[in-house]
């Protein structure tokens, strides 16, 4: 569970924040007067994972691997006809 605190707090624990985030990757929000002055820190390795998810999702190479497991055709091509041995 994403764990909160406010400003002045995450200022004094600044490095206990990245330490703590990168060992159990949990987000923290820092709390600011409104959900529009708030903010998350997480790992730059989930933030890598999550872009890459999100790019995934975009280009929909995740709708053919949910659609190749869930039709048991055992036969799924994501790479948009890409041959990577030949590059």
């Amino acid at each position: 569970m994403q764990r909160m605190v406010n400003p002045t707090q995450a200022r004094k624990d600044f490095y206990k924040i990245i330490k703590s985030v990168n060992e159990d990757s949990t987000p923290i929000e820092i709390n600011g007067r409104s959900e529009d002055d708030s903010a998350v820190i997480m790992s730059s390795r989930d933030y890598k994972a999550l872009q890459e998810t999100l790019y995934l999702m975009n280009d929909g190479t995740l709708n053919k691997v949910h659609k190749a497991v869930n039709d048991d055709s055992g036969d799924m091509d994501i790479t948009n006809g890409v041959d990577w041995d030949r590059i």
